[in-house]
């Protein structure tokens, strides 16, 4: 083995996995620090990384703030809103309480206020938010016309407008609870929700 041979491996080797999800934490913790602002240098040096190896992985700023909130969505979706939540035999009690893992997600997780109220309506991420938000409404449709099926939901709307219907109370209610000042405690917030949803969706039992 020559000089540079050893050279070469005794350099550590590069992980761009690692790196990418290194800048993307940085990014996160830095969007929740500072209210939603953000620039690639700050994120670059809380990453440890340079300016140009950020840029690598996520094109833009704009490119990073979309992977911000395809992370967020991807996290509430696997723990709470696609979970299959098997156990449960009753469907009324398997989506309320789907419904108050959901609320305790969001109020909890320190990102809901930035992707919520700072950037759902910017440039940079519309785009992600609109097909992130079709998808919630494409499964909750499903959910919707499961509970219809099984007598639980006693309307007959379309399973759809249903769908969009109840996620857009829960996310408004969620952004009006942010607004104000005060803990909010989720489990009481699902439990009002729920009985508005539930008159709503005419449940066989709330």
């Amino acid at each position: 083995m020559n000089a540079k041979q050893a050279k070469s491996e005794s350099r550590p080797r590069r992980n761009p996995a690692a790196t990418r999800a290194r800048i993307l934490e940085a990014a996160k913790a830095l969007l929740t620090d500072g209210d939603g602002n953000l620039e690639m240098s700050w994120v670059a040096k809380a990453a440890g990384v340079s300016q140009g190896l950020a840029y690598h992985h996520f094109g833009s700023k704009d490119g990073l703030l979309g992977a911000v909130v395809e992370d967020f969505y991807d996290r509430v979706e696997t723990s709470v809103l696609m979970a299959r939540l098997e156990d449960y035999e009753d469907w009324s009690q398997r989506e309320r309480d789907r419904v108050a893992s959901y609320l305790t997600f969001l109020l909890e997780d320190p990102l809901t206020r930035t992707v919520i109220m700072r950037l759902a309506g910017t440039p940079a991420v519309a785009g992600v938010e609109a097909r992130r938000w079709q998808r919630l409404i494409d499964e909750g449709a499903r959910n919707i016309a499961e509970g219809q099926a099984r007598g639980a939901i006693r309307v007959r709307q379309d399973s759809y407008l249903l769908a969009a219907m109840v996620l857009g109370a829960v996310r408004s209610a969620t952004t009006s609870e942010l607004s104000r000042e005060g803990e909010v405690d989720p489990q009481s917030l699902a439990d009002e929700i729920w009985q508005f949803l539930g008159a709503g969706l005419g449940l066989a039992q709330l």
